[in-house]
C-alpha cells in the first residue's frame, strides 16, 4: 500500500510534479463539490470533463491577457499548455512574461494574495459587451482564474473569448469583465497575487 509520501507504486517517492498535479486536481474537485456541481448534472459533467481532459492528457487550455502598445487589453495567447507548467512569475515580472511592446507595469509586490470561489450568475439585461463595458475592472496584480462549471465569456478591451469548465485564464492586471449568457451560475476558482503602484 502506498503511504502519503509514495507514488503510484510502493517504495517509490512521489515526484514534485505528480504531487503538484494531484494537489491542483484535488483542490479543483473539492471546489466544484462545494459549488454543488455534483447536484447539477450538466454543470458537474462539464467540470468533470474539463478536469478529466487535463489529467488524462496533461494539457489545459490557457488564455492569457496582456496590454498592447496603446495600453489596451487583449488576448495575448489562447493555447493548450502542459499542466506542470501553467504560468510563472518572477520578482522582476510580477505579472509574468508579456508580449513585445507591452508597457512595463508599474507594480511592486505587496506579499498579499487571495484564494476564493466566485459564482457568476446569469448576466442581467443589458448584458456586458465590449461596447457598453458593463462591469469592466482591473485586477491589482495577476489573477489565476480556473473555470469550474459551465460556460462564460471573458472580455478585455480589444476582444472576447468563450471559456468552458476546465479552462484557465491568466489575468495580467488588464481591464476585463465577464458575461454569463446561460441560466446556470458559473463557478470560478480564483487566486489573486496582489501588486500596487
Amino acid at each position: 500500500m502506498s503511504g502519503p509520501n509514495t507514488g503510484d507504486r510502493p517504495g517509490h517517492e512521489m515526484g514534485r510534479r505528480t504531487m503538484l498535479e494531484r494537489t491542483a486536481v484535488g483542490g479543483v474537485a473539492v471546489a466544484a463539490g462545494l459549488l454543488g456541481a455534483t447536484s447539477v448534472p450538466a454543470a458537474g459533467a462539464q467540470a468533470d470533463a474539463g478536469l478529466a481532459h487535463a489529467v488524462t492528457t496533461g494539457r489545459m487550455r490557457r488564455v492569457v491577457s496582456a496590454h498592447d502598445s496603446e495600453g489596451k487589453s487583449f488576448i495575448e495567447s489562447d493555447e493548450e499548455v502542459d499542466i506542470g507548467s501553467l504560468w510563472a512569475t518572477t520578482s522582476n515580472q510580477l505579472l509574468g512574461p508579456g508580449p513585445d511592446g507591452e508597457p512595463a507595469p508599474r507594480l511592486r509586490p505587496t506579499g498579499a494574495s487571495r484564494y476564493y470561489i466566485a459564482t457568476i450568475a446569469r448576466s442581467p439585461a443589458p448584458m456586458p459587451t465590449l461596447k457598453n463595458r458593463i462591469g469592466f475592472h482591473r485586477t491589482p496584480g495577476v489573477a489565476y482564474v480556473h473555470v469550474l462549471t459551465g460556460e462564460i465569456v471573458y472580455m478585455v478591451d480589444r476582444q472576447e473569448v468563450r471559456l468552458q469548465a476546465g479552462d484557465l485564464v491568466v489575468e495580467r492586471g488588464t481591464e476585463h469583465s465577464w458575461r454569463n449568457e446561460g441560466a446556470t451560475p458559473v463557478g470560478l476558482l480564483v487566486t489573486v497575487v496582489s501588486g500596487e503602484v
